[in-house]
């Protein structure tokens, strides 16, 4: 594998293993979806209007050539540094006063990014173009600069950077060290969306029958499951084992997910049930949900379909930009106040979220709309599992009949929506974005009848189970069967003696009950087996006559006393036996001829 590590393949294996390994192999890929498109052409506005910027404002600006870091120019742009094994594209090299293998000077990298906020990943690009700057003038920069989607530059500290880039710099190099290294598994991740090896990882991994399929499967957990011999979704799936919670549990254990229960929903094709969701439908009911630019920090779309006995009304409050969103927070606060006593139900954290925010930002007292919100996936985490591999609210609207008007839809596809239409305010593109909102909103609905529905008839759906007891299969001739086998087993408890109605007994059962129990015999003495033994001493004078010696025998005399003995541990039954040998004396006849006979 005799390729350089790029910035991008840095960036790939923060994000995924197998990303990195397959772009530095030059595997085959497909399209990377459309938004990663759209972010490549704002970062290359961005930096063309960043770089002309700084033509304009500063002196001895030159584009960077081969012997650009030595022409000792104060700005080099569109800089490709490269060395053997390394290459790094940077927006801009600025001078500075810093010793280094060049002179008496150094360079600070800048570059530009596509977003309004600065991830993760792109502070590892920065600190990617500093290692590789480092490896040219010998010499780390102290600082860099990222520039934003508005124009904004950002200083970045640089002082740990290479201690950042020491878990990523190293397998990189042993892969290019390697002449057939081995290929990382393939484990799905939250990045897969925007990835262009997406459709190909997909398919490996239905086809391995992946435990990264399931959603909430972490890399973690799946090493764990990997050491005790569980490698795919069908095997966790034998795993499970119901566990029944006490009901007078003072402190009940919080309602967790459970991936094996999960895989065997998957496994029987069929919804469990680890608890029946409590619903309490209303006669009017409002449906959310928004529609924002995480990035931006802006909310520019907000549905309200508002369900009153058997019809429906969508309104949909739009904001062309962030001056906008005032007005449509206030538009959707009046209405929603309308309907004082409605349950507004959405799905996810995000519209609480974006309602909280709203709120502080526009100083509205929402105290009461807040606590009108409802989580639909309250009534679904931990407690109903659809025979799928997440909880997202299109997978599980698919599975229950759900269809959108555009076969595509989805958050990622509504950011590309809104791209489309702030190039071009137009209706048409306009339309995707409010459809695809109602979709979402009627798809709510749908999905909280469903749930009524496996809470009112969970026993007469076929395709649905318990996960703690087996469901009764039976037809209407034995029902009553059923009920007499319930009746029965409500009176087979083992104290039914002690606890059953009696009436005051006749003196005729009286005298049977007597004679039965003379008929069961004489009482056996319980003989308890000693736990010591004690031996005490003979008499020697007999205690009626004075100074006279008892002649000893062969027979003794003995006695058993039960007692409880404190220890440390608490307090034990012990049970002494005493013995001692008999005697008589000579002056007592009875006694003597007792003896003899």
């Amino acid at each position: 594998m005799k390729r350089t590590i790029t910035t991008n393949t840095a960036v790939a294996y923060a994000q995924c293993q197998r990303k990195a390994f397959l772009l530095l192999s030059g595997a085959e890929s497909g399209p990377p979806h459309e938004y990663m498109r759209i972010l490549d052409q704002k970062q290359g506005a961005n930096q063309a209007a960043y770089l002309e910027k700084v033509a304009q404002t500063e002196r001895n600006v030159h584009p960077y050539s081969t012997n650009g870091l030595e022409s000792k120019s104060a700005h080099l742009t569109n800089a490709t540094l490269k060395t053997e094994m390394w290459e790094a594209e940077c927006s801009l090299l600025t001078k500075v006063g810093t010793h280094s293998a060049l002179g008496r000077y150094s360079y600070e990298p800048t570059i530009c990014v596509d977003t309004h906020s600065i991830s993760r990943e792109q502070k590892l690009a920065l600190y990617f173009v500093a290692y590789v700057l480092e490896q040219i003038q010998k010499k780390p920069p102290a600082k860099g600069t990222i520039v934003d989607g508005a124009g904004k530059a950002h200083k970045i500290n640089l002082a740990e950077s290479a201690k950042t880039l020491l878990p990523v710099r190293e397998p990189l190099q042993e892969w290019l060290a390697q002449d057939a290294p081995a290929e990382p598994p393939v484990i799905l991740n939250e990045h897969c969306p925007l990835c262009q090896f997406r459709s190909a990882c997909r398919a490996k991994a239905e086809q391995e029958n992946n435990l990264s399929l399931l959603d909430r499967m972490t890399p973690k957990v799946m090493r764990k499951l990997e050491r005790k011999g569980i490698f795919t979704v069908t095997q966790l799936s034998y795993t499970f084992r119901p566990r029944k919670r006490k009901k007078r549990a003072k402190n009940p254990p919080p309602v967790t997910h459970s991936l094996e229960l999960q895989a065997l929903a998957i496994r029987e094709g069929k919804i469990y049930l680890q608890e029946l969701p409590e619903i309490n439908r209303q006669p009017v009911e409002l449906f959310l949900d928004i529609e924002g630019i995480p990035d931006q920090n802006l909310y520019y779309l907000i549905g309200l379909l508002v369900c009153a006995d058997e019809s429906s009304t969508h309104h949909s409050f739009w904001a062309d930009a962030l001056t906008d969103e005032a007005s449509i927070w206030q538009q959707f606060v009046d209405k929603a106040n309308e309907y004082p006593d409605a349950p507004i139900y959405h799905y996810g954290n995000y519209e609480a979220m974006a309602l909280k925010k709203l709120a502080n930002r526009y100083g509205t007292d929402a105290t009461t709309l807040l606590q009108r919100l409802v989580n639909v996936n309250g009534f679904i985490y931990g407690k109903v599992y659809f025979p799928i591999y997440s909880n997202r609210l299109k997978e599980i609207g698919q599975f229950i009949g759900a269809k959108w008007s555009a076969a595509e839809a989805s958050g990622l596809q509504s950011l590309v929506w809104r791209h489309y239409w702030e190039e071009a305010p137009i209706a048409e593109n306009k339309y995707p974005l409010l459809v695809y909102n109602e979709d979402d909103c009627r798809m709510l609905k749908l999905l909280m009848n469903e749930l009524s529905e496996i809470k009112d008839k969970a026993s007469l759906i076929s395709d649905l189970d318990f996960s703690n007891w087996q469901k009764k299969y039976s037809t209407k001739s034995d029902n009553p069967v059923h009920h007499q086998l319930e009746a029965i087993l409500e009176f087979a408890y083992s104290d039914y003696d002690n606890k059953k109605v009696s009436f005051r007994e006749t003196i005729e059962n009286k005298e049977k009950k007597n004679t039965k129990s003379n008929l069961r015999g004489p009482r056996i003495k319980i003989i308890r087996k000693p736990t010591r033994i004690i031996r005490l001493p003979q008499q020697t004078v007999c205690p009626k006559c004075e100074g006279e010696f008892l002649v000893e025998t062969d027979r003794t005399s003995e006695n058993i006393i039960v007692d409880l003995t404190f220890t440390k541990n608490g307090v034990k039954k012990t049970t002494t036996k005493y013995w001692a040998t008999k005697g008589y004396c000579k002056n007592n006849t009875f006694a003597r001829d007792q003896v003899k006979g």
